[in-house]
């Protein structure tokens, strides 16, 4: 086959094919046997000039002699310039511009309007976004009873996952298989697919979690504790510790980055050098280091760490091979909130980001009868939390949020100035006030773990009685005076309730210890029943039973409640005990030491219709103080930013 039939053979229309030439004699002039064909478009083949194989054309016909003959010279000479203007033209033609990335989009998120967002006063946000973005997982409570609830982002409809009652503070599995939260004592996972519910580690107290694609958890501790993991294979250890002398109070609220190593979490201390966001390496790769100041905690989204700077929303990127931020912050919203506890009220996944404004917190304390009617106001409204009557029935002790330093501190209202007065005047977090019988002293917790005692007036210094190993709470006094009582974590038990002298020369003893969390605990005015709320039932209840008298026997341990209940409260005379249930004050009349076939009766007395935080009983039992939500406009709805990180 010649050359030209080859190239005819590819497909182009080339020119015609022509005999061998002889050596040229110039005598006589050029005759080809047929005469060229000029180049142009086929029907059914491109020209040579568009055609990437014009350089075989031109090879061949560089071959065959061609350039003797001024004809050739002249079509080639075309030839070349028909595909040299195309090159040319396209050299001078702009390249095309990337199409522009979308933008941001924001909108309102509101939760069902049946329902009231986050798990009570502590934990009032919960809003966790699924690894593709398209689902949220939130704790509600609706008609006084809280689960969680499970929202398509897409549509909007929005369901309860049954058997997730009392939920906190939950969190994906990193396929978005399962949802974690932490309910009654211990973390567990639901599927949202089959809505199948199983236990996985203890967890006294909801402290933010994460998990990471290998199947690892790790979850936030309680007050005085460091983040614990949990291997996928079922090993459970202590990632960090809370470091006390370098005023350290809790690590929480930790978040895994995507590679499954390195975690992000919350440290509380009272020391502003030591308070803010740490990383830690699962692996060991390098030591807990601090990446910044924070007054709470931070998510995680990619290598993008979120977080709050002077109220505003921002997002910094991790560096790769460093545990350090780089680069300039990126604002994503004006106005985020955060909780005293140190929750970040934010979550993002998949270029999705869900934030909540700041939330009124302000709080009021209210007299009412025992028939819920609500007779008058005590002090101005504040971010109030615990607050005990004292024994005249006139005076209140509360523990209130500074607003300034973000530290609980204990107060006292003498009953008719506006504006209390300063008990604790450290800048540790002082918490859990109660009287003493007497009226004369005030014992509190300070800095998580101890008991501190002073006078009502304010006048001398604080004692420090005794300090515990980890968190603790005060509940009350004895009624002789002589001892406090405080619910802690000690051993292998959960929170067990002790008996401690406040005149610092006897030992703390033990006065209940059970598997089970058992904690606000109130001592009879006879001195012979201790009641207190228990999570035995797997929901809290309350107990009655003997005080410092163990000894197995009919009527030594009653359950006074089946529905559930907390915080008891005796009245002077013994015969009732008060307590809460969800909003609503029942009172109960236990059936201990009133004969062997005596039963507990338990009533409502009346529901407060408001988000009850705490709540006492003055001494007569007629006059009850509520602390409820102060007066104020509608909670502002969270932002949802869809294509957040697409800069």
């Amino acid at each position: 086959m010649t050359q030209m039939a080859q190239i005819k053979n590819k497909g182009f229309q080339a020119l015609q094919a022509v005999q061998p030439f002889k050596p040229f004699k110039p005598s006589k002039p050029f005759k080809p046997s047929k005469p060229f064909r000029p180049i142009a478009r086929s029907r059914n083949h491109p020209t040579i000039a568009n055609s990437p194989d014009c350089a075989i054309v031109i090879a061949a016909a560089l071959s065959m002699n061609f350039l003797r003959h001024p004809v050739v010279v002249v079509a080639l000479t075309v030839a070349l310039a028909m595909v040299a203007i195309p090159a040319v033209r396209h050299l001078l033609e702009e390249l095309p511009v990337p199409p522009e990335p979308p933008a941001a989009l924001r909108a309102e998120w509101r939760a069902p309007a049946d329902v009231t967002l986050g798990t009570g006063v502590e934990f009032p946000f919960g809003v966790t976004i699924s690894p593709d973005g398209r689902r949220v997982a939130f704790p509600a409570t609706r008609d006084g009873v809280s689960a969680l609830w499970l929202q398509d982002l897409r549509t909007g409809d929005a369901r309860e996952l049954v058997g997730t009652g009392q939920a906190a503070t939950p969190f994906w599995s990193a396929d978005g298989a399962r949802v974690f939260f932490v309910a009654r004592g211990s973390l567990q996972q639901i599927d949202v697919t089959t809505g199948d519910v199983q236990a996985v580690m203890p967890a006294s107290m909801p402290r933010g979690g994460s998990a990471n694609i290998g199947g690892d958890i790790v979850i936030g501790g309680d007050e005085g504790a460091g983040l614990t993991l949990r291997l996928a294979d079922g090993t459970v250890r202590a990632l960090t510790s809370v470091d006390a002398n370098a005023t350290e109070s809790a690590h929480v609220f930790p978040a895994f980055l995507p590679d499954g190593d390195r975690v992000i979490y919350f440290v509380r201390a009272t020391a502003a050098t030591r308070q803010g966001l740490w990383i830690t390496s699962l692996s060991g790769a390098f030591q807990p280091t601090r990446l910044t100041n924070s007054a709470a905690s931070a998510i995680v989204s990619g290598d993008r760490v979120i977080h709050a700077v002077d109220g505003a929303l921002v997002a910094r990127t991790l560096a790769p091979d460093a545990p350090e931020l780089r680069g300039a912050a990126d604002v994503l919203g004006a106005r985020v909130g955060t909780t005293p506890i140190g929750e970040l009220l934010a979550t993002a996944a998949a270029d999705v980001v869900l934030f909540q404004p700041p939330i009124v917190t302000a709080r009021q304390l209210v007299w009412a009868t025992r028939d819920g009617t609500r007779t008058s106001e005590l002090g101005s409204p504040g971010d109030i939390w615990s607050a005990r009557i004292a024994p005249d029935g006139r005076r209140v002790a509360a523990t209130v949020l500074e607003p300034l330093l973000r530290t609980l501190d204990i107060v006292q209202y003498d009953g008719r100035a506006l504006m209390p007065t300063r008990v604790s005047l450290s800048i540790d977090t002082d918490d859990t006030p109660a009287w003493s019988p007497d009226g004369r002293r005030i014992a509190w917790i300070s800095a998580g773990r101890a008991v501190t005692v002073r006078g009502a007036g304010a006048v001398l210094p604080a004692d420090t009685i005794t300090r515990f190993d980890a968190a603790a709470r005060l509940s009350d006094w004895t009624p002789d005076g002589r001892a406090v009582l405080v619910s802690a974590t000690t051993g292998e038990t959960k929170d067990d309730v002790w008996v401690v002298p406040v005149d610092g020369k006897g030992e703390r003893r033990v006065a209940i210890q059970t598997p089970f969390n058992d904690v606000q605990a109130t001592v009879s005015p006879d001195g012979r029943w201790i009641a207190y709320a228990s999570d035995e039932s797997g929901t809290w209840e309350i107990y009655v039973e003997r005080f410092l008298d163990r000894a197995p026997g009919p009527g030594t341990r009653e359950r006074v409640t089946s529905g559930g209940g907390s915080d008891p409260r005796w009245s002077r005379t013994g015969r009732e005990l008060f307590f809460r249930r969800g909003f609503a004050i029942h009172v109960a009349t236990p059936a201990s030491g009133r004969g062997p076939n005596a039963a507990a009766a338990t009533s409502m007395l009346f529901d407060t219709n408001a988000a009850l935080r705490s709540f006492d009983v003055s001494p007569d039992g007629r006059r009850f103080l509520l602390n409820v939500p102060a007066e104020s406009g509608p909670v502002e709805p969270a932002t949802i930013v869809v294509n957040a990180f697409r800069w």
